[in-house]
């Protein structure tokens, strides 16, 4: 059977470069996914009893329109509840890759080593996005594990601003909203349900989360609540770097794989410029590109008992429009990429400057 994922949000989804044959779709469950904001399609597929999630899932995908990080977040879901799942980025690719081999490259972090000194106060501005189904976290254990208190915040204290200019005036007011809730809620950290401010506010809040980031406030997108963490980790162990938060959206064998986000902070980047958010069309959002050179991937699970630290190298940046703004285009092993394809720890990853893999492995683990 095959089912067809597609948000109304992605005007520009893209049909797949590739075909499967009637007899392989009889035979086996197919889901394909055009866009990204679908992962709450597929539970729904689940909980209605179309996708039995014992038996094994085919997750097509296509190069386009955050396809590939809508299917990451959905595997990690069947992951989470063991099942098995292949993302199929080609008509061949077929055969199911073995998660232990990608096993090493994750470990249960030491709980005492999590904790942060001082308590800290990370503010979650509007639920988490409906597509975050495998990112979901215990508040409790949250504080237990890292000192940090979440404090959940009504998304009408943004909102309530109104309509706003769809330029860089608006995206400014957003921002200025947002550090006045900061300062209020006496914030460390923040997270925002970002895609609800494109209907009611007519813009986004790429720039607020590229300033804040640039003020040594951990922010990020989606209200993806273990993204947040994962930052506030990053900060703890290199000392306040920024840090990119983004989307793995092309995944090629040799561990080349392409990042990207409609937001960075500026003092990443090397150059760059404003355009409009990806799957909207509207409002402000950046087109960054980084230097080359050495970086590390990192992220916290949602249960705070796996995390993945990897030295990799920025081998460029590029444009296409049918991507989320800033793409960079980084160089692992394919140890990486196989863990992308068939154990990845949800779908958004945290990319910052050096090589820090060892310190995290030192610092964090018995």
């Amino acid at each position: 059977m095959l089912y067809t994922l597609v948000s109304s949000l992605n005007e520009e989804a893209h049909e797949f470069p590739f075909q499967i044959s009637d007899s392989f779709v009889e035979e086996h469950q197919v889901v394909a996914i055009l866009s990204g904001g679908t992962e709450a399609m597929f539970v729904d597929l689940v909980r209605s009893k179309k996708i039995d999630l014992q038996k094994p899932i085919y997750l097509m995908v296509s190069d386009f329109s955050n396809s590939l990080a809508a299917a990451l977040e959905i595997l990690s879901f069947i992951r989470q509840r063991n099942g098995i799942a292949k993302i199929m980025q080609h008509a061949n690719d077929i055969i199911f890759p073995d998660p232990n081999e990608s096993a090493s490259l994750t470990r249960q972090p030491d709980e005492k080593m999590l904790m942060n000194d001082k308590k800290m106060r990370l503010g979650v501005l509007g639920h988490p996005s409906d597509w975050l189904i495998a990112s979901n976290v215990d508040y409790k254990e949250v504080m237990k594990r890292m000192n940090c208190e979440l404090v959940d915040i009504p998304f009408e204290e943004l909102s309530s601003i109104g309509v706003v200019d769809p330029g860089m005036k608006g995206a400014e007011a957003i921002y200025e909203r947002i550090k006045e809730i900061v300062k209020k809620h006496q914030l460390d950290g923040i997270t925002l349900r970002c895609f609800d401010l494109l209907k009611t506010v007519k813009n986004t809040g790429c720039i607020a989360v590229s300033k804040l980031n640039d003020e040594g406030i951990p922010a990020g997108c989606e209200g993806d609540i273990p993204a947040l963490l994962t930052m506030m980790l990053v900060k703890k162990m290199t000392g306040g770097d920024p840090a990119f938060l983004c989307n793995p959206v092309r995944i090629m064998p040799d561990g080349k794989i392409l990042l990207a986000k409609c937001t960075i902070a500026l003092k990443m980047t090397e150059k760059h410029e404003y355009t409009t958010h990806f799957e909207s069309g509207i409002g402000v959002a950046i087109h960054g590109e980084v230097p080359k050179g050495d970086y590390t991937l990192v992220k916290l699970s949602s249960d705070m008992k796996r995390l993945l630290a990897v030295n990799v190298e920025v081998t460029g940046c590029q444009y296409e429009k049918n991507l989320c703004r800033t793409q960079i285009w980084i160089q692992s092993t394919p140890i990486v990429s196989s863990y992308l394809l068939s154990d990845p720890i949800a779908n958004h990853h945290v990319l910052i400057p050096g090589h820090h893999a060892k310190k995290f492995w030192q610092s964090l683990f018995q």
